[in-house]
């Protein structure tokens, strides 16, 4: 039988969020099936309690964190929550309009867990573009997902099986396992592409290294205190791993240099890509060599020979200004 009452709670764990957290507020709040609670669980020591605060006449609940990082705040409000499913939200995550509705059928249909699609909002920037291009190339298209963002589930499913596991004494990111482990459990799991939220993404080099260096730690913390690998032998592995990197960049990047320095002679260079370069008659073409004699007049000339791109477009420049006949 379909959940006739079927409620939402939207759980939002931040720390120093004060940026984007009106970013997951306001698309909340804005639900056209509107969530039962929104609670917002917070570590910060910048001024974001105090904008959550401005949301209390709204429905939004602010319940100081444990300080044991996103995990922890995560698990606290699978505790502190009332609805029959939760959706774990990040602070710069922005969801649809019809998120919840989306939901709804799923869940009356026995779904313990839904998976949705994501997308960087901010693609002006060139590392938020490479982050969405890897999300497209590593995950799309793939079954085998247990985390999105957008997560939801079933409390009673969470809790049954502890919420996220591990209270340690180092705080790392280990979300992902709240899904596989309600997957072995049993649980039902759905992915529905065609549910999109959007989020940010780094947008400096800054930023985006900042985030790598993160996810190269909790990799390390993961596996140290998730599956008691330990310290020698986490120790050579990542040596290993960095020493291949540094092989690959070793080999491969003076083959991409060098192809850079010679594309760059070529008519129609890497700044020019063809679908913009106007293209011009074949009779022009075949006198573009001709323009390059007749411009290698003197030694400085000749010695632009070097950089043909460079004379090539000084002939074409010529022949726009050429007069033509009448």
């Amino acid at each position: 039988m379909p959940d006739q009452k079927l409620t939402f709670s939207v759980i939002v764990p931040s720390r120093n969020e004060g940026d984007d957290i009106r970013l997951a507020l306001e698309s909340a709040l804005q639900q056209s099936y509107p969530a039962q609670e929104i609670i917002v669980i917070d570590d910060s020591t910048d001024q974001t309690p105090a904008i959550v605060k401005e949301y209390a006449d709204r429905g939004v609940s602010l319940i100081d964190g444990p300080r044991q990082g996103c995990c922890g705040a995560r698990n606290l409000g699978l505790k502190r929550a009332t609805g029959d499913v939760v959706i774990l939200l990040n602070a710069d995550v922005v969801l649809p309009a019809d998120f919840l509705k989306c939901l709804r059928p799923h869940y009356e249909h026995g779904a313990d867990y839904v998976l949705v699609e994501s997308e960087v909002m901010n693609q002006d920037s060139p590392w938020a573009r490479f982050i969405e291009m890897q999300h497209r190339w590593e995950y799309r298209g793939r079954d085998d997902i247990e985390w999105t963002e957008g997560f939801s589930c079933r409390r009673a499913a969470a809790l049954s099986i502890g919420g996220i596991p591990g209270e340690f004494s180092l705080t790392f990111c280990r979300d992902w396992l709240l899904g596989r482990n309600l997957a072995r459990a049993g649980f039902k799991k759905v992915i529905d592409r065609s549910i999109l939220v959007r989020h940010k993404a780094p947008p400096t080099f800054n930023e985006y290294w900042q985030v790598r260096k993160a996810r190269g730690r909790f990799g390390a913390l993961g596996q140290h205190f998730l599956w008691q690998r330990s310290l020698p032998y986490l120790a050579g592995k990542f040596l290993i791993k960095d020493l291949r990197t540094f092989l690959f960049f070793v080999t491969v990047m003076p083959v991409v240099w060098r192809v850079a320095r010679i594309s760059a002679h070529s008519p129609q260079p890497a700044r020019e890509p063809p679908h913009l370069t106007p293209i011009l008659p074949r009779a022009r073409q075949s006198q573009a060599p001709l323009g390059l004699r007749r411009e290698c007049h003197s030694r400085a000339d000749c010695r632009q020979i070097r950089n043909p791109t460079h004379l090539l477009r000084r002939a074409r420049r010529e022949r726009v200004r050429r007069p033509r006949p009448q």
